[in-house]
């Protein structure tokens, strides 16, 4: 990303039109509720005068409101869409309650009465709108229609009509939501009114549809974002078989797609993929603890594009094309929508007779198979999720994740408990081999070959490996990913509070310096510091190699997991520091109550110079006495 910055920057947008306004003076009117946006976005917005619209008034616009067991939903007729989309807490399917709006902040006033629940929509809504131009994107101009409207409050339907803008069809959209669910549906309708065959993109043969825009929430300014926040909200597509998924606000263009690509005469501003052999299965958004992923049951689009602007938060478009109608024809695309968090229990069906797998007459019959790919968690995402299962269940019985992760740590380290012993008793061995290694490097320092020989002998004859140590440290390296993952992205942590600790899922800060010179402002975290103390008491009882390179690398390495650990989520910092602790535990344990070995260490290294070093031969003088 850096390299493309300052080597292949991203291409400016075509010369700015009399038909283009700012996406800032718009931005400022759609968004009452001051969400933070980036000014500085080289996305446009067409406005009434663009489209040859009249302006709607504000008293001819309805508006609508709807309340499952998990979401809080406003509708707007101007352009039938979704202007506001709030997940609150609910219950999992196994029963037991999902808190998500734990932070007082949170509340909000839906209908009259107060709520708990965290706005997904970031303030500019889902527009479920077709779009003709791409020099439009993200913003369709049917947002700026006054569509009719209809709601039902029994059947949780919203319905929305309009003509289309040059007249020739109708557009109706239909959004069906279910009590229990965190799944919605979408029908679209497009019909021909005139008397002759339309194409539905009259100036080109594709024609795009927009569901979700960047997901929320954002909770602190733009401009503050580091390159952690930024990488937690991306968008993503599955097309011919394959998950992608990119960062916003960033380019898909990629440094060698600069390098050997060939852009003359292109506009890289929008990228459009369509399949070879599959189509689209499913689009989507996400952000760190929540997604929103559209996926089409029947006619599945051609394709998708991708918005390259720098700073665009637009998404990822369906890609129709030759979508053609004949007089009087109609077109039904239906669509299977999800919002909720990046957990497979929010996308389990607490209806069964909705669910597909079981039964084929469901109303999200089609529904793909590989959604879960959409939660973009790695490769150890089975690991991740066996983590979170033991956390929860540990929730259940202690309601602290502070605590549950103390236990999960000491559960973990029971379990590999042999593995353990082993390189405790290894490094047991080693120290009390210590003196001859030291010997060896002394005597063969000028010959690192026969050194390397002589000390390998040393370990077979008495039965050790250094390596063995090594193991259970290997077999944590996976887990380390996964609890990464887990105590990152899982929404349980989000503002769960440990001690002195206000979040488990963020770096403990305890204070802020005032911006400094050059390095800016100073976040003091406890558990990084706390960390690395034990992680230097763990070295200086297992390390006894005597060669000064690795003695240098056991001094740098505390400061090296200061680096990495300073930022990460308290969780996994608390993780790492309590496996220290629990392994400078066993290793005291082993070293005062382990099992000695009845045979001695063999002495392979170069014979005692002188009369002290003889006196530690075993024997040595009684066999001196009873030659006498």
């Amino acid at each position: 990303m850096g390299i493309n910055y300052f080597f292949f920057p991203p291409q400016p947008p075509k010369p700015k039109t009399a038909d283009e306004v700012s996406k800032k003076n718009d931005s400022e009117k759609e968004k009452p509720n001051g969400n933070a946006t980036d000014s500085k976005s080289e996305i446009k917005k067409p406005t009434a005068e663009t489209t040859k619209l009249n302006p709607v008034k504000p008293e001819d616009v309805k508006t609508f409101s709807l309340k499952t067991d998990s979401f809080l939903v406003h509708f707007s007729s101007l352009g039938g869409r979704i202007t506001e989309y709030y997940i609150k807490d609910h219950k999992e399917p196994d029963g037991s309650e999902f808190a998500i709006a734990k932070d007082p902040k949170f509340e909000i006033e839906f209908d009259g009465k107060k709520e708990k629940a965290v706005e997904l929509t970031r303030g500019q809504g889902f527009d479920f709108n077709i779009i003709e131009d791409k020099d439009t994107i993200p913003f369709s101009a049917y947002n700026l229609v006054n569509f009719s409207s209809s709601y039902n409050a029994e059947t949780k339907t919203v319905i929305f009509e309009a003509p289309s803008l040059d007249g020739k069809y109708t557009i109706q959209k239909k959004f069906q939501f279910f009590p229990s669910e965190n799944y919605f549906k979408f029908h679209l309708t497009l019909k021909n009114r005139s008397t002759e065959t339309i194409n539905i993109s009259p100036s080109k043969s594709d024609v795009y549809f927009r569901s979700f825009s960047s997901l929320g929430p954002v909770l602190k300014k733009k401009e503050d974002f580091n390159d952690r926040d930024n990488a937690h909200y991306f968008r993503y597509y599955y097309l011919d078989g394959s998950f992608k998924d990119h960062v916003d606000g960033t380019s898909t263009q990629g440094f060698f797609d600069n390098l050997f690509g060939s852009n003359d005469g292109k506009d890289t501003r929008y990228e459009i993929k369509k399949g070879s052999n599959e189509k689209v299965d499913f689009v989507g958004t996400g952000s760190r603890y929540f997604i929103g992923v559209i996926d089409p049951l029947d006619d599945k689009p051609a394709g998708v594009l991708l918005d390259n602007r720098k700073g665009n938060e637009t998404g990822v478009l369906l890609v129709y094309d030759n979508l053609k109608l004949g007089p009087g024809e109609e077109v039904n695309l239906d669509y299977a929508a999800y919002v909720g968090v990046r957990e497979l229990d929010g996308t389990a069906f607490r209806d069964s007779n909705l669910d597909p797998k079981i039964n084929k007459d469901s109303v999200f019959a089609g529904l793909s198979e590989s959604l879960d790919k959409s939660f973009n968690q790695g490769i150890t995402t089975p690991l991740r999720n066996g983590i979170v299962w033991i956390l929860k269940k540990i929730y259940l019985v202690i309601p602290n994740y502070g605590w549950a992760i103390v236990i999960f740590a000491i559960l973990f380290k029971l379990a590999f408990y042999p593995l353990n012993k082993k390189q405790a008793e290894s490094m047991k061995k080693m120290q009390e081999l210590s003196p001859q290694i030291k010997l060896i490097n002394e005597k063969y320092a000028d010959d690192p070959k026969l050194k390397q020989e002589k000390t390998v002998e040393l370990y077979k004859k008495n039965g050790t490996n250094p390596m063995a140590g090594c193991l259970p440290m290997l077999i944590q390296i996976p887990i380390f990913i996964a609890l990464y993952t887990a105590f990152s992205d899982t929404v349980d942590l989000w503002n769960s509070p440990f001690l002195w600790i206000k979040d488990l899922s963020e770096p403990d800060t305890v204070y802020t310096t005032p911006k400094l010179a050059f390095i800016g402002a100073l976040a003091i975290n406890i558990l990084p510091l706390i960390m690395v103390a034990t992680q230097v008491v763990q070295s200086r009882m297992t390390t006894v190699s005597t060669d000064p390179n690795q003695k240098m690398m056991m001094y740098m390495m505390p400061v090296i997991m200061l680096y990495f650990f300073w930022s990460m989520p308290a969780g996994v910092t608390m993780y790492w520091t309590m496996q220290n602790i629990l392994s400078i535990a066993q290793q005291v344990y082993t070293n005062k109550f382990g099992k000695s070995e009845d045979k001695k260490p063999t002495n392979n290294g170069p014979e005692p110079a002188n009369k002290a070093s003889a006196v530690a031969r075993p024997g040595f003088r009684n066999q001196n006495k009873k030659k006498k």
